[in-house]
C-alpha cells in the first residue's frame, strides 16, 4: 500500500525547480567547463571541480534558499540489506544491457553519420591506478549525478506524477551525457535508477546501481587498458581493424555481414537482460509494496518545466555540433568550440 507525501508540511521540490536546475546545470556544464578548463589543472581535477561545482553545488544551492528539507529532498534515507542485495544482482545485469545497447548505439552511428565519435578522454581516466580510475570514473559520479537527477530533478517532478518523474528523469539523464552512441544505454541507467529510489526511498540505491554499473566498466576498461583509445577523436570505422578482419574471413563472410550478425547476437542478449532486470525489478516491487511513498500531484503544475527548455536547447546544440562533425561539416566543430567543448 502506497503512503502519500505531504509536500507542504515536508518542504519539497515542484517541477519549477526542476526544469530550473536543468537549465542552470546545462549552461553551468556545457558553457562555464571552459573557465575551469583555462586553469590547465589535470583532466582528473578538471573532473572533480566540474562535477561537484557543477552538479552538486546548484541542487544543494535552492534547497537551502528554498529552505527545503535536505534528508527528504535528495532521499538521504540508508537502504535495507534486501534492497542493496538486489542492487548487486541488477547491476551486471544492467551493465550487460548497457554494453549491448552501446555497441548496436555505435552501429546506428555509424550507418546515420558514416563516422563515430570516440570519447577517449573517459577510457584515459579509466586507464589510470584502478583505485583512482574507480573513485574518478565511479564513484564521483555516483554521488554527484544521482544527487542532482535522483535528488532535486526527480523529487520535484514527481509533482506531475511518479510515473513522469521516472521517465522524464530518466531522459534528462541520458541526454546531459552528451553522446549519441551511449544514449540509449545511459537512458536505460537513467530509467533503472529513478524507479529503484523511488520504490525504496533512498538515493543511496541510485548511487549503488550507478557506482556497480561505472565500476565494473572501468574495473574492465582498466584490464584492457593496452587497447584503448587516447584522447578523443572522430573516426570513419572503429570496426576497420584487423581482428574483425580475421574473424569475417575465418567464417567467409564481410566484415559488413560479422557486424550484422553480432549486432542480431546483442539484440538478443539486450532482450534477455532487459527481461531478467524486470522480473527483479517485480521482485523489489514486491518487497517495496508497503514502504513506497505515493507523491501528491498538482494539476497544471507541469507548467513549472518550460523553464527547463533553454537547458534542453542548450543540450540539443551540443547534440547538433556533434552530428554536423561526424557529417564532417566544419560548422560542428565551430559549435562545439563555442559551447566550450572542444
Amino acid at each position: 500500500m502506497e503512503k502519500q507525501i505531504n509536500y507542504e508540511k515536508r518542504r519539497l521540490p515542484v517541477p519549477f525547480d526542476s526544469g530550473l536546475m536543468y537549465t542552470v546545470v546545462a549552461i553551468y556544464y556545457v558553457y562555464a567547463y571552459q573557465y575551469i578548463a583555462k586553469f590547465n589543472f589535470s583532466t582528473e581535477i578538471n573532473l572533480v571541480l566540474s562535477q561537484v561545482l557543477f552538479l552538486v553545488v546548484p541542487p544543494l544551492l535552492l534547497a537551502l534558499i528554498k529552505k527545503y528539507d535536505i534528508k527528504e529532498t535528495f532521499r538521504l534515507k540508508a537502504p535495507k540489506p534486501m534492497e542493496v542485495l538486489l542492487m548487486l544482482v541488477i547491476s551486471p545485469v544492467m551493465v550487460i544491457a548497457g554494453f549491448c545497447a552501446g555497441f548496436i548505439g555505435l552501429l546506428a552511428v555509424k550507418g546515420i553519420f558514416g563516422r563515430v565519435y570516440i570519447a577517449g578522454d573517459t577510457t584515459d581516466l579509466m586507464s589510470n591506478d584502478i583505485i583512482i580510475s574507480l573513485l574518478l570514473v565511479a564513484v564521483l559520479p555516483a554521488v554527484c549525478e544521482e544527487l542532482l537527477f535522483r535528488g532535486m530533478i526527480q523529487r520535484g517532478l514527481e509533482r506531475i506524477g511518479a510515473g513522469w518523474s521516472i521517465f522524464l528523469s530518466g531522459i534528462l539523464f541520458g541526454l546531459f551525457h552528451f553522446d549519441f552512441q551511449r544514449l540509449a544505454a545511459q537512458t536505460l541507467i537513467g530509467f533503472l535508477a529513478a524507479y529503484v529510489v523511488y520504490r525504496t526511498g533512498s538515493i543511496f540505491n541510485g548511487m549503488i546501481l550507478h557506482f556497480s554499473n561505472n565500476g565494473l566498466l572501468t574495473i574492465f576498461a582498466n584490464y584492457m587498458a593496452g587497447s584503448e583509445v587516447q584522447g578523443a577523436q572522430v573516426v570513419t570505422d572503429p570496426f576497420d581493424v584487423p581482428e574483425f578482419a580475421q574473424i569475417a574471413a575465418q567464417y567467409n563472410i564481410s566484415t559488413e555481414q560479422l557486424l550484422g550478425i553480432m549486432a542480431a547476437v546483442f539484440a538478443v542478449f539486450l532482450a534477455i537482460s532487459v527481461a531478467v532486470i524486470f522480473g527483479l525489478i517485480i521482485v523489489l516491487r514486491s518487497i517495496t509494496r508497503k514502504t513506497v511513498e505515493k507523491p501528491d500531484k498538482i494539476k497544471g503544475s507541469g507548467k513549472g518545466m518550460l523553464i527547463g527548455l533553454p537547458g534542453l536547447l542548450m543540450i540539443g546544440i551540443v547534440y547538433t555540433g556533434l552530428g554536423l562533425m561526424l557529417l564532417n561539416n566544419n560548422m560542428g566543430q565551430k559549435i562545439l568550440q563555442f559551447m566550450g567543448m572542444l
